[in-house]
């Protein structure tokens, strides 16, 4: 399984100060910097602490150490002087030569990528046996290319930010090895998908209907699950807080009742290898009945709708497009009192439980848009149809007449179309 470590004793005697950098074009200044706060968001969710960030202004990343070379040795001098940063972490996904290119200059720094921090922290995170399978074959994936050459590198895996996942007792085996124990992964993770598979079935023949929590990372979607559900589970201030997915009951204004689920928090470049190894979990929302798409709302607009883009795409990418989607604003709270929102969206604050009542029955609409009320008359001889009624509508009312069991209850169409026979 990955390994949850924490940080070096190197990176707590130094208060894990690390260099952020980046690379800009002379059009995209701004979203530069933007990424950068996002970067040094993940650095503090990991345990580290921003000491300073490097903006090289190029038309194109430099091939052999993405910086050039100017500005490599300008960062290996800053450090140097410096004398307490012991980590430098770039704002892109580097290449393995990049990475062995980097820290043959930058003596006494170890360099990693953006990917590589984010794995660190799902591993970080990870709680379930899932959750720690899911993290330990992405972050394979992602070492397995970068083993040649890596002599260096792999003799410092085992612990601090950008080295939880794999130990060296892991990493430091061939190819083969690797590619095997990625086998063995690959078939626990779809034993527990067919689980999964048969617990959705169930879920599918009761009848109740589900919706899922998205959107970015720390928009609040665990306190909302909390808040409306008491589902007692994290809600931090972090970036990727939850990673394991959580299922609860909810009980709708109109008595009727749905599974909500929280789900891991999106991000803008989500690194591939998490996407595949997540795939199971993530596709939980094509079978979700409803989306709950929630937005920070007290972030700057430009901010807002950059991030409510990449939840959009990532939807549309997880087959997820075609479902009704509520569009949620939270935090509103603390937003500002002009904030603009678009047309039908519901603001709330999960954390103080303002306008979730307009949340709920909002989903009551949803889950009641479709039934009918319908009389049906069972004959004693399908004594058993009862029980599947009970299950699959809501009885409003029960009586027993010389024909059989007379039902009059609310169907959605599932029921409409299974109790066809019996309607009076």
């Amino acid at each position: 399984m990955a390994e949850n470590l924490n940080i070096t004793d190197e990176l707590k005697n130094k208060g894990g100060r690390a260099l952020l950098v980046s690379v800009s074009t002379t059009d995209c200044a701004d979203e530069c910097m933007r990424s950068l706060d996002e970067l040094a968001r993940l650095l503090e969710t990991a345990g580290g602490t921003e000491a300073a960030r490097v903006v090289q202004n190029r038309v194109s990343p430099d091939k052999a150490t993405y910086i050039g070379s100017g500005k490599v040795q300008e960062i290996a001098e800053f450090i140097r002087n410096d004398g307490d940063i012991s980590l430098v972490i770039f704002d892109n996904e580097l290449t393995p030569s990049q990475i062995a290119n980097l820290e043959r200059e930058i003596d006494g720094a170890r360099v990693i990528d953006r990917t590589m921090l984010i794995l660190d922290i799902f591993a970080l995170h990870a709680v379930t046996g899932e959750g720690k399978l899911q993290v330990e074959i992405a972050c394979l994936r992602y070492t397995a290319p970068r083993l040649t050459g890596r002599g260096k590198e792999l003799s410092r895996l085992g612990g601090g930010i950008g080295t939880r996942g794999p130990g060296e007792s892991k990493l430091e085996s061939d190819r083969r090895h690797i590619k095997r124990r990625i086998a063995a992964l690959s078939e626990e993770i779809a034993e527990i998908e067919r689980t999964r598979s048969v617990k959705r079935a169930t879920r599918l023949r009761s009848g109740i209907k589900t919706a899922a929590i998205i959107g970015y990372t720390n928009a609040g979607k665990s306190t909302l699950l909390n808040t409306l559900t008491d589902a007692g589970i994290l809600a931090e201030d972090k970036l990727f807080a939850t990673l394991d997915p959580t299922t609860r009951r909810l009980t709708l204004p109109s008595g009727a009742e749905m599974l909500l689920t929280d789900t891991v928090g999106f991000i803008d470049r989500l690194p591939t290898h998490l996407v595949k190894a997540f795939k199971s979990t993530l596709e939980e929302l094509k079978y979700a009945d409803y989306i709950i798409n929630i937005t920070d709302a007290s972030e700057e607009l430009i901010e807002r709708e950059r991030k409510r883009d990449v939840t959009k795409q990532l939807i549309q990418e997880l087959g997820a497009g075609d479902k009704p989607i509520i569009e949620v604003f939270n935090k509103c709270d603390i937003a500002l009192r002009d904030t603009p929102y678009p047309k039908d969206s519901i603001e709330i604050s999960a954390r103080e439980a303002i306008g979730t009542q307009a949340l709920l029955e909002r989903l009551d609409e949803l889950v009641s848009s479709g039934k009918k009320k319908l009389q049906l008359l069972i004959p004693y001889s399908d004594g058993s149809v009862v029980t599947d009624v009970y299950r699959l509508a809501t009885v409003l009312e029960c009586d027993y007449v010389d024909e059989g069991t007379l039902i009059l209850a609310e169907c959605d169409a599932r029921a409409q179309g299974t109790f066809e026979k019996y309607i009076k």
